[in-house]
């Protein structure tokens, strides 16, 4: 399978008048992944002349080396471990999945999705889209170069959308090998044999676990003191058993201080420990917002290695015709974060009422505040703030609930593992009073799901008595979002159990 990006990109969309005269739009987006195209829809549907330029591929990140590939590749990979699994069952399982037939899977999931953001779909939006890179050249005006020259867009309002690039650490030798990101690793043309990660975040560990089970044996390098640090502890310990269950090796707390090319293919040199040789590096360390080049000095908007600087409604605090969605603001970067980050930017570009609007929308759309969820397996899913944070900010009022699935009927009939945890605050002298949900985190099979109904009432504003007594059909396992919420008012051996909020080292 092949397949080349940068030809597919400009074969597309361009202007069939390659003169001079400028394009002019009431909206321009800079970039078409998922929080560009959502700007850019909104904007088309309120009336408005958009213009949507995009560099490389129209639908971005999610579709091409994010959430699309990588979900398909886990879904492989858990296919191919449910299937050695069965030696308990009496069945035999053997050999190795092919590689080539695994790379087509995961192209077939992206080619199935892929003409819904085609340049072809959102022309027919009303959206105007060209291909090419855009910079600024003066206050309102983009000039965008691409294979047959360049070409000026004039607009009154613009979106930037440009998105992420991966956070490549700067380690003596790194870039004096060849290295896989999650952008490249799905076009790997062999399976590693043995693939060194560095970085233990959502996106090294989903990708270990997922090469691990298709066959690759999988080292993961972390600095930090445990994995997916800004879950809680016990998610991230449940996580390590069941990475090390599985043969992955991983090294906590150790810094990589050198790479270079030797044995197989990579040396990776451990402070403290012994080197580590691999046929693969993987390089997953995070992410960084796309705000150089774009000549964002040149209309006085301010930005910094963290982002473009915006409002909560995502208008540039210096550039008022400017508006950010997606990555390229910083902080958690999230597909459906991107989404509402886009929300927020097309409502501000189509005038005063959108304006309105999109302030009003803002605290809903916070991505701080929208669960997360780590898709490996067990899934690790997580909303609001771990214990050691509400700790931090509330003391003695923190209530954490315990509950395990040890517990819930239907984990037990399919022989799964987990728990949620609750992190709340008491109501008036310990009474329903004034109780809320701060933070909510699970580990299982369903985590992802379950943590939607987990979180949903208090971001909603409903009261936690009200979750507690719903019923919920039964056997499944949304019963524990209701038996944890009834652990806030009750005891027994089918609830959440209660204890006070201890503070930890994570605070």
């Amino acid at each position: 399978m092949t397949h080349d990006p940068t030809a597919a990109a400009h074969a597309w969309a361009q202007p069939t008048d390659h003169g001079t005269t400028p394009l002019k739009a009431d909206v321009a987006v800079i970039g078409a992944g998922s929080a560009g195209l959502t700007a850019a829809g909104l904007a088309a549907s309120l009336g408005r002349r958009v213009i949507l330029v995009e560099r490389d591929r129209t639908g971005g990140e999610c579709l091409f080396t994010g959430c699309v590939p990588s979900k398909a590749l886990l879904s492989l990979a858990r296919r191919v471990h449910t299937a050695r699994g069965a030696a308990a069952l009496g069945l035999d399982v053997t050999g190795q999945p092919d590689w080539a037939v695994i790379r087509a899977e995961v192209r077939r999931v992206i080619d199935h999705f892929e003409p819904v953001d085609s340049p072809q779909a959102i022309a027919q939006r009303g959206i105007t889209v060209i291909a090419g890179e855009a910079a600024f050249v003066s206050p309102h005006v983009l000039e965008v170069s691409h294979a047959q020259g360049t070409r000026t867009v004039m607009a009154g309002e613009f979106v930037l959308a440009t998105g992420s690039e991966v956070a490549v650490p700067a380690i003596d030798g790194l870039r004096d090998v060849p290295f896989l990101t999650h952008e490249t690793v799905f076009d790997a043309p062999e399976r590693p044999g043995h693939l060194v990660v560095l970085g233990g975040g959502p996106i090294g560990c989903e990708l270990s676990q997922a090469l691990a089970r298709l066959g690759s044996r999988v080292t993961i390098v972390q600095a930090a003191a445990r994995l997916i640090p800004r879950d809680e502890p016990e998610a991230s310990q449940a996580l390590l058993r069941a990475l090390r269950a599985e043969g992955v090796t991983v090294h906590l707390n150790t810094q990589v201080t050198r790479v270079e090319a030797g044995g197989a293919g990579v040396r990776v040199h451990r402070q403290g420990g012994p080197a580590v040789d691999g046929t693969h590096l993987l390089v997953a360390t995070g992410k960084r917002p796309r705000v150089h080049g774009l000549g964002l000095e040149v209309i006085g908007a301010a930005f910094d290695d963290h982002g473009l600087t915006v409002t909560p409604a995502m208008q540039s605090v210096t550039c008022a015709y400017l508006w950010g969605a997606g990555d390229v603001v910083g902080g958690p970067m999230f597909t459906h974060g991107a989404t509402e980050r886009g929300t927020l930017a097309g409502l501000g570009s189509v005038g005063w009422p959108g304006r309105v609007a999109a302030r009003w929308r803002a605290p809903a759309g916070r991505v701080e505040h929208i669960p997360w969820v780590t898709y490996t397996d067990p899934e690790i899913a997580h909303w609001g703030l771990t214990e050691a944070q509400a700790v931090a900010r509330y003391g003695e009022r923190v209530t954490v609930v315990d509950y395990d699935f040890s517990h819930l009927d239907r984990a037990v009939t399919e022989g799964e593992a987990g728990f949620v945890k609750l992190v709340a605050l008491r109501g008036v002298l310990g009474s329903p009073l004034g109780l809320r949900v701060v933070g909510a985190q699970v580990v299982g099979s369903r985590a992802g799901e379950l943590i939607q109904g987990l979180s949903a009432p208090p971001r909603l504003g409903v009261h936690p008595l009200r979750v507690a007594l719903l019923p919920v059909s039964y056997p499944t396992f949304a019963e524990a979002t209701r038996q944890t919420y009834l652990g806030l008012f009750t005891s027994g051996d089918h609830f959440g159990t209660a204890r006070p909020g201890r503070a930890t080292a994570d605070a």
